[in-house]
């Protein structure tokens, strides 16, 4: 689920500066690498999946300032360090400053040289680790609590390299540099995202093209979507490899049929154009580019066909296409455009935090169209810098959202109506809990939320969640696909399934984001 995602912290120089200085002035100048497009290692295995602490052969320290893959000096307090990711003792060479795999783990007392990692000029970031001159990768090594509390997650390098991304300055992409608090929860994400992953590989879809998508076809792009992340997230290349062929038969005309298909009543509908997130996050994890142009071109086809519903659903719809699509190309007019559309959704957000389904048509807080929206901005935060214009506007709504979700979380699971928990005839809904669940994960992730509150409603609703889950990996208690309705009443009688994409798929953003 999957996607960068990207936190950003600033590192402030510390006492070591000038001696690091004094090692590394001949290589103050080599680019900052920040390694992060290989999946993030299995949990607690201090790096690759041997164990090691370093990727493949790296040692955990470049002697020529490169960064080794993401992650590798251990997620486990005293799990990297220079024992099992370092080169040396100091985790990593003299030149090069700490690597992601060299000066590992993520705690103050399982970095690398001393507790730091690496000192500014040298490659890593004194205070933290990470680079902020020449040579270490950025979040993964050190580990010093005092300032990075984000290690690199999906895409980032330094300009110059030849993946995308941006390290501007002193700014790295960096995520969990302090101990993860939902590190506990990782265990069961894989079994449940695998389970649920595999359900989706070997499911038949009952279309082969986009052409004719049914009403609620958008479902099942986000099912693949979640999919795709837990390939990532699990480092699971067979996974990956069937999700990817299972695209096969839309491939040869896909644009074609999502852009300019005959016969269709609406074809430019945000339910439809959400299928081009699909090739683009097939692109950014195979690299394969003869996935990219298949979503750019259906999102910047969005930008110019108004596909704007004032439906609450259409928060994650287009923000998933539109963000992915930045992603891959890190071409500002496409977060610019949502950001900008997201700000104009955010003005029907009401005083307790939560959303009407439609503000003219249905003031009703339904559980799943609220889901949408959080799920949304929580894709946004990933990327959105802290400079943008729209950012301050949408982490206040992001937060205000997820502050007034909490009083409404009854036995781990909010209600298909959310503001009336207490009604006999309103009941748990699983695809809008585990819509909020991915959000505060998300949040919590990148230090937005405080852990001290958001952790226990987290793990409530992650155990409850599970309790919907059944052998084959099917979730229970989904709201049918559903347009505008009335009156609360109406949104309490519709139709519970089992093992339908609506719950399927954000089960396993949450899943995909707790293994990130």
């Amino acid at each position: 689920m999957g996607s960068a995602n990207i936190t950003r912290a600033r590192f402030k120089r510390t006492g070591l500066v000038a001696f690091a200085q004094v090692l590394v002035l001949g290589l103050a100048a080599l680019p900052v690498g920040c390694s992060s497009e290989a999946p993030s290692p299995p949990v607690g295995s201090g790096g690759a999946p041997t164990g090691s602490g370093g990727a493949g052969t790296a040692t955990g320290g470049s002697s020529s300032g490169g960064s080794t893959a993401l992650g590798n000096g251990g997620s486990q307090p005293q799990s990297g360090g220079a024992q099992s990711g370092g080169a040396s003792a100091v985790a990593g060479s003299s030149a090069a400053g700490a690597s992601s795999g060299g000066a590992g783990g993520l705690t103050s007392t399982s970095g690398g040289a001393g507790a730091k990692g690496g000192a500014t000029g040298s490659g890593g970031s004194a205070a933290s680790g990470g680079s902020a001159g020449a040579g270490g990768s950025a979040g993964g090594a050190g580990g010093s609590s005092a300032a990075c509390t984000f290690s690199c997650v999906d895409a980032c390098a330094a300009p110059g390299t030849t993946r995308p991304g941006s390290c501007e300055g002193a700014k790295v992409c960096c995520e969990a540099a302090q101990a993860n608090p939902l590190a506990h929860l990782q265990s069961s994400a894989k079994d449940v995202g695998l389970l649920l992953a595999n359900r989706f590989r070997q499911q038949a879809l009952a279309y082969t093209t986009v052409k004719n998508l049914p009403g609620d076809g958008y479902k099942n792009a986000c099912e693949w979507y979640g999919a795709l992340g837990v390939a990532k997230s699990t480092n699971s290349t067979e996974l990956l490899s069937a999700l990817v062929s299972k695209f096969d038969s839309f491939k040869p005309t896909f644009v074609a049929d999502m852009t300019m298909p005959s016969g269709v009543e609406d074809p430019h509908h945000v339910d439809r154009y959400i299928y081009g997130a699909v090739p683009l996050e097939i692109y950014l994890q195979t690299k394969d580019m003869s996935f990219l142009p298949l979503g750019t071109q259906v999102a910047d086809k969005q930008q110019t066909t108004n596909q704007v519903r004032n439906a609450i659903d259409d928060m994650f719809m287009m923000t998933i296409l539109q963000i992915e699509a930045y992603r891959a190309t890190k071409e500002a007019k496409y977060i610019d455009f949502m950001a900008k559309t997201m700000v104009d959704y955010l003005k029907a957000q009401q005083s307790n935090g939560l959303f009407f389904h439609n503000v003219n048509e249905a003031k009703v807080h339904w559980g799943r169209g609220n889901g949408w929206f959080a799920a949304g901005m929580a894709e946004m935060i990933r990327d959105l810098p802290t400079t943008h214009t729209n950012y301050a506007a949408i982490e206040s709504g992001y937060k205000k959202m997820m502050a007034g979700l909490v009083p409404f979380q009854k036995n781990g699971l909010w209600y298909q109506v959310l503001d009336m928990p207490n009604n006999t005839s309103n009941w748990q809904e699983s695809s809008g809990s585990a819509m909020f669940t991915y959000a505060m994960i998300a949040g919590v992730r990148r230090g937005l939320l405080d852990a001290a509150t958001y952790v226990p409603v987290i793990e409530s609703a992650w155990t409850a969640l599970r309790g919907k889950i059944n052998a084959q990996g099917a979730v229970s208690d989904i709201c049918i696909g559903t347009w505008y309705k009335a009156s609360a009443q109406e949104y309490m009688a519709l139709t519970k399934l089992t093992g339908d994409g609506h719950g399927q798929a954000p089960v396993l953003w949450a899943a995909a984001e707790l293994l990130r």
